[in-house]
């Protein structure tokens, strides 16, 4: 949605600050700052938007009070503007901030959307209508668009060439050794015969051959023949045996090679998984409404009462599925729960009553342990399952406060599936809210 709500307020007669931009500038600059604590605060969302969807707000509200601090703070003399409380005012400040965070922050659009489809139908909206109608839709198609693609299962995967450098590789050092000329010659000497001259020393013995070749010939080839031999093989062994060859080193190559591979494996198995987690969503959730079975009560929903398998049904599907899911997973469980034999789908409930249900009912022990750690207790307005998820806090299972912290009527009818769908919104909305908290830190961090 392009236009200023604020403006769209005014354009209704919702608002009316006589024409005065100067108002209406003070107006939308509280909406900035409201937008900017939900961004540090994405936990205070479904709190706005509940004060928001009601004409009948409670003055005293926490929310509300906060909305008039933070005006005053930009418009000082507000209080000559308008008479009495502004609630229209605050409801169109909390709804300009909400769209500019949720424009920003998808967490905070899953929070406000889905607090929108529950809350919304029960709100005497009258003129606001049309306004309300083009907010949600716009800010539910921002957060399909990115659910629908975290679920999308591709046609084709496509994984890239493995990346790889062939290392240049050194030849093999090799190192050789000399023959000792000196020790070969008076071998063959020692060989060949007797003695040998020498021109300074004369003739010298060379204690070898005792044969000379022209005295007997068959006895010094014979000598000759076996000196010789070992004498030049002697060499050749002194010098292969002092030759060295040094390999090249191959462990970085190898190392590098099944780095690579590693890579490129992991990184191919996890374009698979990326790519087929969606399919596996929708075939865990097939095998899940065909079993009828609940993981965490460890029960059928076919044992329980239709009104607590209900609400175990939606805890359960909250359980499987991520903070982004398409809106056709609240359809989902719609059928579902019509699946069990027991659910007539006409038949309608006061809200409070199933409420009431919830608070005690000894199957919904971890949907209220869960729906704890998520909501904070109920002071002002706020989800119905703070109520659930805090029965003993004050005034959670009064009747006379069920529209005043939730803003929905206390008789407020609805069938067991609009029952299941609405604390399965209620739980991913707050579950985006507690995400939204941690990645504000993470940034602020940053």
């Amino acid at each position: 949605m392009n236009e200023d709500v604020l403006v769209r307020f005014l354009s209704v007669g919702l608002i009316d600050v006589g024409g005065d931009d100067t108002k209406l500038e003070k107006l939308q600059a509280t909406a900035i700052d409201l937008a900017a604590v939900l961004k540090k605060t994405p936990s205070k969302a479904a709190a706005y938007a509940l004060i928001a969807f009601d004409p009948q707000a409670p003055v005293d509200d926490p929310v509300v009070q906060e909305t008039l601090e933070a005006l005053r703070k930009r418009w000082a003399t507000y209080v000559n503007t308008f008479s009495g409380t502004p609630i229209a005012v605050v409801r169109a400040i909390l709804l300009d901030a909400l769209t500019r965070a949720a424009a920003e922050d998808e967490r905070i659009g899953v929070a406000f959307v889905n607090s929108a489809r529950n809350a919304l139908p029960f709100m005497e909206t009258g003129d606001e209508q049309e306004v309300w109608v083009d907010v949600v839709i716009a800010i539910e198609k921002r957060v399909d668009v990115r659910a629908e693609a975290e679920w999308a299962t591709p046609s084709s995967i496509t994984v890239q060439a493995m990346p790889f450098d062939v290392p240049e590789l050194q030849a093999p050092q090799i190192k050789t050794a000399r023959a000792n000329r000196e020790h070969l010659k008076k071998e063959l000497r020692a060989a060949a015969g007797p003695q040998y001259h020498d021109p300074q020393q004369g003739n010298v013995a060379t204690s070898g051959n005792p044969h000379w070749a022209h005295n007997a010939p068959q006895s010094w080839v014979a000598e000759f023949g076996d000196r010789t031999s070992v004498a030049v093989a002697d060499m050749i062994d002194a010098v292969v045996s002092k030759t060295t060859m040094e390999q090249a080193d191959l462990s970085a190559p190898f190392h590098a090679l099944a780095t690579n591979v590693t890579e490129y494996v992991g990184a191919a198995l996890n374009a698979m998984s990326g790519a087929t987690i969606g399919l596996q969503r929708r075939t865990n959730l097939l095998w899940w409404k065909e079993a009828l079975f609940s993981s965490s009560a460890r029960v059928s929903y076919r044992a329980l009462t239709p009104t607590a398998a209900a609400a175990q049904m939606a805890f359960d599907l909250h359980q499987q599925v991520p903070t982004f899911s398409p809106a056709s997973v609240s359809a989902f469980l719609f059928e579902a729960v019509l699946v069990l034999p027991s659910v007539d789908q006409e038949r309608t409930f006061a809200i409070h009553d199933l409420v009431s249900e919830a608070q005690s009912h000894e199957s919904l022990v971890a949907l209220r342990s869960s729906g704890s750690d998520l909501i904070t207790p109920p002071i002002g307005r706020g989800p119905v399952m703070a109520l659930i998820a805090h029965p003993d806090f004050l005034n959670a299972r009064a009747e006379s406060e069920f529209q005043r912290l939730t803003g929905i009527p206390a008789d407020a009818q609805v069938t067991l599936p609009e029952w299941a769908t609405w604390i399965f919104r209620e739980m991913q909305a707050a579950r985006a809210a507690i995400d939204g908290v941690k990645t504000a830190r993470r940034s602020r961090k940053a």
